[in-house]
C-alpha cells in the first residue's frame, strides 16, 4: 500500500510538471517552442481556446505556435520515427495528415503497429 501511495504521488507530480511546463512556455511568450514540443510529442494541434487556457494569446502568438507545431510534427512524422511509434503500440490518430511524408509516415506506422500486434499475440499465446 505504501508503494502504491508513493507511485500515485510521483505520477501526480509528473502530470502537474507537464502541465506547468506548457503554461510556463505560454506565459513566457514561447509560443513557437510550445508548438514544437506539441508536434514532437505527436499531440494534435491545439485550438486557440486551448491555448487561451494556458495564458493570454497576444497577436501573432497563434501563428508562432502553428509554425512551431508544423516544425515539430514534421519531425514526429518522419517515416522511420512513425515505424517506431507503431512498434511501441501507439495508435495512429491522424497526427501526420498534411505533412510532407504523410503516406510514407502512415505506411511506416502501420508496419510498426502490425509488428507490435504480432508480438503481443505471441506473448499472449506463450502465457496460456
Amino acid at each position: 500500500m505504501k508503494h502504491l501511495v508513493l507511485l500515485v504521488a510521483v505520477l501526480s507530480l509528473a502530470a502537474c510538471t507537464g502541465q506547468s511546463y506548457d503554461t510556463e512556455l505560454a506565459q513566457e511568450n514561447q509560443w513557437k517552442m510550445l508548438g514544437v514540443k506539441d508536434g514532437e510529442n505527436g499531440r494534435l494541434v491545439r485550438t486557440e481556446n486551448e491555448l487561451q487556457k494556458l495564458s493570454d494569446v497576444p497577436e501573432g502568438a497563434l501563428n508562432e505556435y502553428r509554425l512551431g507545431y508544423q516544425q515539430g510534427i514534421e519531425d514526429y512524422c518522419l517515416p522511420y520515427k512513425t515505424y517506431k511509434h507503431g512498434k511501441q503500440g501507439q495508435q495512429y490518430t491522424g497526427q501526420c495528415l498534411n505533412t510532407e511524408h504523410e503516406s510514407l509516415a502512415i505506411q511506416g506506422w502501420e508496419a510498426g503497429y502490425k509488428e507490435y500486434v504480432s508480438e503481443q499475440d505471441q506473448l499472449w499465446l506463450n502465457n496460456e
